[in-house]
């Protein structure tokens, strides 16, 4: 029962993957270009003194655990990857595109007029994995952190597109894998503490503005499928 379950997943997720792939595949290109190119600029050039946040009892109590944490600090860009490929509708596009606007023009916004520089030593010249982000992403786009930010809005996108239709073994292990990049992000001293709240909040705030209550209907939607569905193969 639960193989039969898991295939009508892969399936789904497959038809998911190829509806409007051109669209989405536009859409990367130019959300991706935008971002990167504001990030990075904001990440290594402060238009106002840098400030730093104080240590809280969890930024200590995480520690810096570099070598094998960064791997899973960096896997939240997997799941970045893979959701807004879910989509299957111009609709449901169009309310992500929205949400990623709020998120990313905000964060950038701080970032611009409160940089905040990370925790993060400066000699990582021992871990390689962590040398390569730092010469990739410069110290100053810590609050908030985007990272919890996108993290938050796309695990929200994944329960509105699948509802109740998720098997309860993957939301868990979808929240496991999330709880342990956050954690991943302390551990690395990417972020203080603080920087997950506002983050975190402001991904939730993101995806309530671009979505409103529209996962009742989405369900009604996805339950109005079903049915088309059997009466097509009944018929």
């Amino acid at each position: 029962m639960r193989d039969g379950l898991f295939a009508d997943l892969a399936t789904a997720a497959t038809r998911r993957f190829k509806a409007h792939w051109r669209l989405k595949l536009a859409l990367v290109i130019i959300m991706n270009a935008v971002f990167w190119a504001a990030y990075l600029f904001l990440s290594r050039h402060a238009l106002f003194p840098p400030h730093e946040l104080p240590m809280t009892w969890l930024d200590q109590g995480a520690g810096f655990h570099p070598r094998g944490w960064t791997w899973v600090y960096e896997s939240a860009f997997l799941l970045g990857a893979i959701v807004p490929w879910l989509i299957s509708t111009r609709q449901e596009l169009r309310r992500y595109v929205v949400g990623f606007a709020i998120l990313a023009g905000t964060s950038f916004v701080i970032f611009a007029f409160f940089p905040v520089a990370s925790p993060r030593p400066v000699e990582l010249q021992e871990y390689p994995a962590s040398l390569f982000i730092a010469r990739l992403d410069g110290p100053l786009n810590a609050f908030p952190s985007l990272h919890a930010g996108f993290l938050v809005y796309n695990l929200s996108l994944t329960w509105r597109l699948f509802a109740r239709g998720c098997p309860r073994i993957v939301m868990a292990g979808l929240f496991v894998w999330a709880a342990l990049i956050l954690f991943a992000t302390l551990a690395t001293k990417q972020h203080y503490a603080v920087d997950l709240l506002a983050g975190g909040a402001l991904g939730w705030l993101a995806d309530w503005l671009a979505w409103g209550n529209s996962a009742a209907g989405a369900m009604a939607n996805a339950s109005t499928r079903r049915k088309r569905d059997v009466a097509s193969h009944a018929g």
